[in-house]
């Protein structure tokens, strides 16, 4: 296997090959010597190779741990792709037309050498300690966060002080004599997943959009390649965060930084996996380089500001930025179901050289994250993205939706082989799968559907899990995690893994997930189909709900661990509430029926007004005959707490007297004032029509028509009845004939039994949202942030959510990162820096639910942002 892989003699002899083929597009330099006098070199790759310190680069390095050969071998892939494809690619030749590759294959000469001459598993370079033992882990003797470490035997020793190796000096010193590299991607093996630097306070950068979007749209390439989901996962409290790395050094020169982690081991089989691995990570390369040139320091575009939804309903969403006016620029609007999405021409909605975008034709009840950038037409290069936007559409109009999350002592996992299985609950992460050491692991979530009422009609669901880690994971394709819900019945005890092993499965939820699409960071979500609904909807009755997490129950030859992590939401090593499970409920109730008949009737001819008759067509002149309806609304219920689901009204024809020829449409219309009269009907202010029009030959085939309101129409009749105790409709005919004369319909007959009718279904739903909390306030305890408030004094009060939100105020609930939801009056921002600039907000909310306008506080607004 390993004469497959490329020697560090065999990359530096291919590159200066290279150089001497193409001396105009590759330069090949040596930056530094290693403990063993090998030389460390740094490859340029650019069209007209003396200009490349003009351009902006990308910065490429590999292997700088010994054992992680993914590096090398991906550089020299990549070099052997441009040389492939420069005489005819034109992306190609655009790209190294306005940007530079700069690379580092190995960044470790010595320990990769010795890893695959002698002990393949060896992780540092090859410094000779003082004591005996050899090497310094090369990744933590950066500046940025530096941390002595005294074990010179440890696989992370930090080294004597920071860059005392001449490999990360080398790094350093070429990295601060290229200002004009804007990204940096440090390549390691192993996890499938980008881990963009971070800033150590746990507050995200003003460019975590970017990174996270930049790792997200390397994903996205690699998914179209192979199919693998890549993860994106930036280190969140309370993680012990790397130190002295050298994707963090990089960040700190203004280059966005990732590391990026490839296939399921540090050294793959080459021909079953680590080619594969190296073919889909060559796209997302390319797509690296066409960001370098949106990122320059020097006359970049400056970033969208100030981006909000100013109106956010059940199906459309409306959004608007600030931007200094430029007649060049224009934006780009780009919408993701996954807060950790990618922004790529297969997920633009819109573009506009206007400041607000409405989204429409969207789903209810569902999250969308949104993210928005300039272009500038002139100069071919895009601006930094806004800071992420997030919202939750409303629920349909005759829907509910609740979020629930699991109590500590219902979530967590039982082991084969763990003794301790009562105490995995509540603390800190849920292992699923099978290793050698905890046996076959199963993951427990039960939910509370207390909150929800007995009489609900559930329409859909869907629950999520967010994995937190996934190394454990050691086979690349094999395996697969699915959900089940399972019966609590048939279970004495959930800390018990025979009574969990054994338990009977009431239904599978969504399809399984297999190990390929099991990527760190990134929610993953499994919906419920009809059958499952089902086996939810009788749940109810119980009032719980259980379900069961399980992967493989089986490993591999040659295999320990086929295990993934998922983060539980509690625990001092989990992220908290924003990364609990989540079962998503949408659901409705039965509806209420009201049927109202006409209270008054009346026709409106030229000549007179004709009551307890309604007669619609044309008199003998030509002019039109109008049918006057009106109801009396005394028995209509109270709209402040009433959604009306469908409305609409049903008329029976007595008496047909006309050809084919007439159509008939009904109007709903502002009541007259005063005296009825023939004038005024035929001046009549409509508000909207109401259904379909029908024809003669409708009636004749079906006497009993019905007219049906739209949403629209719906609306317009509340709004109206809020101002009116009854409501007025006319009926009116019409025809492509220039005239008509002595046809009609008579809709009524003279007893008035079969009178008009307008019938409702409703349901009994708060429209408006709940009170404000008031007087939100802040105290430092214990160096921890303390909000308060103070609950409003309103039935409909069901509780409220913090979110906090470094760059604006939050324009939704779903705008930031979510602290706190429930009843309590208090919340702690537990993982928040005190003195970092920030936005708290608190939205009320009910049942619904319906939310509030927030109420907000700043905090440290002196600070430099």
């Amino acid at each position: 296997m390993r004469q497959q892989y490329s020697s560090y003699d065999e990359c530096v002899d291919f590159f200066k090959s290279a150089q001497i083929s193409n001396p105009n597009l590759f330069k090949v330099e040596s930056i530094g010597k290693t403990w063993e006098n090998r030389d460390i070199i740094a490859v340029s790759i650019t069209k007209n190779i003396d200009t490349h310190l003009d351009k902006p680069a990308l910065f490429f390095t590999g292997t700088i741990h010994a054992r992680e050969w993914i590096g090398i071998e991906l550089s020299l892939s990549f070099a052997k792709y441009i040389l492939e494809h420069i005489d005819y690619d034109p992306q190609l030749n655009d790209i190294l037309d306005r940007s530079t590759l700069y690379m580092v294959p190995c960044a470790n000469p010595d320990g990769f050498e010795y890893s695959r001459n002698h002990f393949s598993f060896w992780r540092k370079n090859r410094r000779n300690n003082a004591d005996g033992s050899f090497g310094v882990d090369l990744n933590r003797n950066f500046s940025v966060g530096f941390t002595p470490n005294k074990d010179t035997t440890s696989n992370v020793y930090s080294g004597p002080s920071a860059f005392s190796e001449p490999e990360t000096a080398a790094l350093r010193d070429f990295v601060i004599s290229h200002e004009n590299i804007t990204i940096a991607l440090d390549y390691h093996s192993q996890g499938n997943v980008f881990f963009p630097a971070h800033n150590f306070i746990h507050e995200d950068a003003i460019d975590a959009v970017d990174l996270n979007l930049l790792a997200g749209n390397m994903a996205e390439e690699i998914k179209k390649e192979s199919g693998r989901e890549y993860g994106v996962h930036m280190g969140k409290p309370p993680v012990h965060l790397i130190s002295g790395s050298g994707r963090e050094f990089y960040y700190s020169r203004g280059a966005l930084s990732l590391v990026v982690e490839v296939g399921t081991r540090n050294i793959s089989d080459y021909k079953e996996h680590m080619s594969e691995n190296i073919d889909e990570n060559l796209p997302a390369l390319m797509f690296a380089l066409t960001e370098v040139n949106n990122y320059k320091k020097e006359n970049a575009l400056p970033r969208v500001d100030n981006f909000i939804a100013t109106d956010v309903k059940s199906k459309e969403v409306e959004l608007s930025w600030g931007y200094p006016g430029h007649e060049t620029v224009y934006f780009e609007i780009y919408r993701s179901s996954k807060k950790k999405g990618f922004a790529q021409t297969s997920n633009r909605i819109g573009m506009t050289k206007l400041n607000t975008y409405t989204d429409k034709n969207l789903k209810s009840s569902t999250n969308y994250y949104y993210y928005v950038r300039a272009v500038c037409k002139k100069r071919h290069i895009k601006s930094p993205y806004a800071q992420v936007l997030g919202v939750r559409t409303h629920p349909a109009e005759s829907m509910f939706s609740k979020i629930l999350y699991p109590l500590a002592d219902k979530i967590g996992y039982v082991g084969e082989k763990t003794k301790k299985n009562a105490e995995h609950f509540g603390n800190n992460s849920m292992f699923v799968g099978i290793s050698e050491s905890k046996g076959e692991c199963f993951g427990i979530c039960g939910f509370s559907l207390t909150t929800i009422p007995m009489n609900a009609i559930i329409t859909s669901a869907s629950i999520s899990f967010y994995p937190m880690n996934r190394v454990s994971v050691q086979v690349e394709s094999y395996g697969e995690w699915r959900v089940g819900q399972i019966d609590e019945r048939t279970i004495d005890s959930t800390s018990s893994f025979d009574d969990i092993k054994n338990a009977k499965t009431l239904s599978y939820i969504d399809r399984p997930t297999g190990s390929a699409q099991l990527a760190q960071g990134i929610w993953r979500t499994y919906t419920f189909a009809a059958q499952e609904i089902s086996v939810l909807q009788k749940s109810l009755a119980r009032s719980e709900a259980l379900f069961k997490f399980e992967g493989p129950s089986s490993l591999p030859l040659d295999r320990a661990s086929q295990l993934m992590q998922w983060d539980i939401g509690y625990g001092k090593f989990s992220g908290g509430l924003t990364y609990r499970p989540k079962l998503d409920i949408s659901y409705t109730v039965d509806e209420a029926k009201l049927e109202l008949q006409s209270s008054r009737e009346f026709t409106a001819l030229e000549n007179e007004i004709i009551d307890n008759k309604l007669l619609a067509g044309y008199d003998k002149n030509g002019n039109k005959k109008y049918s006057c309806i009106e109801f009396d609304l005394s028995q209509w219920p109270a709209m402040d707490n009433t959604v009306i689901s469908n409305a609409y009204i049903e008329l029976e024809a007595i008496d047909i007297n006309s050809t084919n020829k007439i159509r008939f449409h009904i109007e709903m219309i502002v009541p007259c004032d005063g005296e009825k009269t023939y004038e005024k009907i035929t001046t009549r202010d409509i508000i909207e029509r109401i259904g379909y029009d029908v024809s003669v030959a409708d009636i004749k085939s079906e006497p009993k028509q019905r007219f049906v309101f739209d949403t629209y129409a719906i609306n317009e009749m509340v709004e109206n009845i809020d101002n009116r105790s009854k409501a007025v409709f006319v009926i009116s005919a019409s025809s492509h004939k220039a005239i008509l004369k002595n046809q009609d319909v008579t809709f009524m007959d003279s007893k008035r039994v079969k009178r008009p009718s307008l019938i409702i279904n409703y349901i009994k739903k708060r429209r408006n949202a709940p009170d404000k909390v008031e007087n939100l306030r802040h105290i430092i305890e214990n160096n921890i942030i303390k909000l308060e408030w103070d609950i409003p004094n309103d039935d409909g009060y069901k509780g409220s959510i913090v979110v906090k939100n470094p760059f604006r105020v939050p324009c939704s609930p779903y705008d930031g990162q979510k602290l706190y939801g429930g009843i309590d009056n208090y919340t702690y921002d537990n993982f928040g820096d005190s003195t970092v600039h920030k936005y708290y907000a608190v939205f009320s909310y009910d049942d619904v639910p319906n939310f509030s306008e927030p109420v907000s506080i700043e905090l440290n607004s002196e600070v430099n942002r």
